[in-house]
């Protein structure tokens, strides 16, 4: 359902609800409130927040699917860059979204401390490596001993294994987003699997956009193509 049905299907839940302008522009006050500046006068905005969106009942569900749909984050990062001015993309905070029913329509953005996190091998040479998460960075790559594939110029973050020649190279690449941590298979393709809690297994390289987000229930699995040689945890430090 593209954008606009879901704003006429807002409309028809409840006439006293959001528009689609107003919750954009009032999520942008918010953010915008929230905004600090150094002392020479660059906007800092917190590292992580929660996004909450309080409507009535019958349009929970509209809401849910509309921040769902990566356009409104593309549009709320281009209104934000907007109104400050010299906010850098890349110092843009981490996103929640958490739409709530109540009686009165409101808009709030919550500062969180930041949470660090890790990566920690099981399995293959490197059983029991760990492997920070620094909050400034944006993008890990992982694979097979130092580099990443055949560029001499391009390392590792996160090493996986040393010798195990099923897991590439250039096996996956870890990229911080305002969803949070998601993981895309480079050259592991589908032998790059994420097993969720409840035993479902999702292979990055089919998803829509060639990403899943990871959490810290969720295992991740570097496959031979039949059975895992190896397996990734992220852990909250």
């Amino acid at each position: 359902m593209g954008l606009k049905a879901l704003w006429d299907g807002l409309g028809q839940a409840s006439a006293d609800e959001l528009s689609q302008p107003d919750l954009l522009r009032k999520v942008t006050e918010e953010f915008v409130r929230l905004a600090r500046h150094d002392d020479k006068g660059v906007p800092l905005l917190p590292k992580e927040v929660e996004v909450h969106i309080r409507v009535g009942a019958g349009s929970v569900q509209v809401i849910e699917r509309f921040v769902q749909d990566p356009s409104f984050d593309r549009e709320l990062e281009a209104r934000l860059l907007n109104e400050l001015v010299r906010l850098q993309p890349e110092s843009l905070p981490l996103r929640k979204y958490i739409i709530e029913s109540a009686d009165t329509t409101s808009v709030e953005v919550r500062e969180l401390k930041p949470r660090q996190f890790r990566l920690r091998i099981e399995g293959g040479d490197r059983e029991g490596a760990k492997f920070a998460l620094p909050q400034g960075r944006r993008d890990f790559l992982l694979g097979r001993g130092e580099w990443h594939g055949d560029d001499p110029g391009s390392v590792n973050d996160i090493v996986l294994s040393e010798t195990e020649k099923a897991v590439s190279r250039r096996a996956a690449r870890l990229h911080r987003s305002s969803l949070g941590l998601e993981l895309e298979a480079l050259d592991q393709r589908e032998a790059l699997v994420v097993v969720r809690p409840n035993g479902e297994r999702v292979r990055p390289v089919l998803s829509a956009n060639g990403r899943v987000v990871i959490g810290t229930e969720d295992v991740i699995e570097f496959t031979d193509g039949k059975q895992p040689v190896l397996r990734v945890r992220l852990e909250e430090e």
